[in-house]
């Protein structure tokens, strides 16, 4: 009897995907798509499982620190997109080194 082949993790992405779950560090551009303003955070923890973005840990005091995100899947190069509230938007760029 044949053992039946084991699903592969995150097989509903089409590209291999390399996070784990956990908390990355990663460079996160906040845009305003209507008043075009932009806001840096480097070297913020963004929240990662099952290849889904699904936190951002802004610092405190933060004004984006209680923004309702769309929860967007990452690619293998640690690249996202996040839509937010009130015509915010996040571009991620996680690096694969593990808090």
């Amino acid at each position: 009897m044949k053992k039946k082949a084991q699903e592969k993790k995150n097989a509903h992405l089409p590209y291999a995907c390399i996070f784990e779950d956990g908390a990355y560090p990663a460079t996160v551009i906040q845009r305003n798509s209507i008043t075009k303003d932009s806001t840096i955070f480097a070297r913020i923890a963004v929240e990662i499982e099952g290849c889904f973005v699904i936190g951002i840990r802004f610092p405190k005091g933060s004004k984006f620190h209680q923004d309702t995100l769309e929860i967007n899947d990452i690619d293998d190069l640690g690249n996202s997109i996040i839509q937010g509230k009130n015509g915010n938007y996040y571009v991620i760029q996680a690096k694969y080194e593990p808090f």
